[in-house]
């Protein structure tokens, strides 16, 4: 016992001196805006296509510790197979959520930080599909039907990132981050991972 927490003194202590040196106990204000690639999780991953992504955010941190008000949309197209399934010949599914999310970084004054940040709110799934109508006569083909749905839920995301100082400009950063969001919904809900490339400030 003594030999374990020995061995984890001497693990943290370089944490702990790294903390002391690049905390600042000022409230400061804090925000990012990316965009990317999305992957959908199964089991919606078997009727849709990777899509793209937009995330942004705005907060307030303190030394190591944050919190901000995050929002994120993506866009996913509808397979083959789900649209035959669906009678549809064109449809997409896309996701938006506004969400309040803690984040906590490792060395946020440092040239490279690694943050990590979760939390949860409101989720928004919505459904659209296009397909031929049986318009018949001389303008037979020229017009679709289209079918929207909207549907509301809580949702929860959880992630992590990179940043990078550009020089000069202590303020902002380059950086990539992954974020897993799960959207609560009949069944096994919908999950996605957006990967994310942007600025932090």
């Amino acid at each position: 016992m003594k030999s374990l927490l020995l061995f984890t003194f001497l693990a943290v202590s370089p944490a702990f001196a790294q903390w002391r040196h690049f905390g600042d106990p000022r409230i400061t204000p804090e925000g990012f805006f990316g965009l990317g690639f999305s992957t959908p999780v199964n089991p919606i991953a078997t009727r849709l296509d990777a899509g793209w992504a937009f995330a942004g955010g705005i907060g307030v941190s303190q030394g190591y510790g944050g919190v901000l008000l995050d929002a994120m949309f993506t866009d996913f197209g509808i397979n083959h197979t789900a649209l035959l399934q669906a009678g549809a010949r064109e449809g997409h599914q896309k996701f938006w959520a506004v969400t309040v999310d803690p984040i906590f970084h490792v060395n946020k004054r440092g040239p490279v930080d690694f943050y990590i940040t979760g939390g949860g709110g409101i989720y928004s799934r919505i459904t659209n599909y296009r397909a031929a109508s049986d318009f018949v006569g001389r303008n037979a083909g020229r017009y679709d039907l289209t079918i929207s749905n909207a549907l509301y839920k809580p949702g929860v995301n959880a992630g992590a990132g990179f940043s990078f100082s550009l020089p000069e400009m202590t303020n902002i950063k380059i950086f990539t981050e992954a974020r897993y969001h799960h959207m609560f919904t009949r069944g096994s809900g919908a999950s996605f991972i957006p990967i994310t490339i942007g600025v932090r400030f």
